[in-house]
């Protein structure tokens, strides 16, 4: 998984929104209402941000260390590093047992919320994963 430096800082153009910015690839951004959500969305944009190169076909530009950019910060910055989540691999086929009705409330959240019962586990594993 790619780690990337970011800033997280909160620029007087964005009024109380924080804002994560990658200095190694310009344009990639992330904005939040707090720090935590400015942070879920910085981890999503580099995502998106890195795909896009191995989708066109291009070597992402690689991470410089972090005293690169000790020199460099926003006002009231504070340098981190952003992982990358992995790409998206092909599906596995899994078995596993639950209890009867717990599926069934599965099955009926899942179509709720327009997900399929594979997708609907899969995000609620994610959501899990991240705390």
């Amino acid at each position: 998984m790619a780690r990337y430096p970011a800033w997280l800082h909160r620029p007087a153009e964005t009024g109380d929104a924080m804002v994560v910015s990658f200095p190694d690839l310009p344009g990639c951004l992330a904005i939040g209402e707090t720090e935590e959500d400015a942070l879920t969305q910085a981890e999503a944009a580099l995502t998106l941000h890195l795909e896009g190169f191995t989708h066109d076909g291009v070597a992402p530009p690689p991470p410089q260390a972090l005293g690169a950019h000790l020199f460099t910060a926003p006002a009231y910055a504070t340098l981190l590093l952003i992982t990358a989540r992995p790409p998206k691999a092909p599906a596995v086929r899994v078995n596993i047992t639950v209890d009867k009705n717990l599926l069934v409330e599965i099955d009926a959240a899942a179509a709720d919320s327009g997900h399929t019962r594979s997708g609907f586990l899969a995000e609620a594993a994610r959501r899990m994963m991240r705390g």
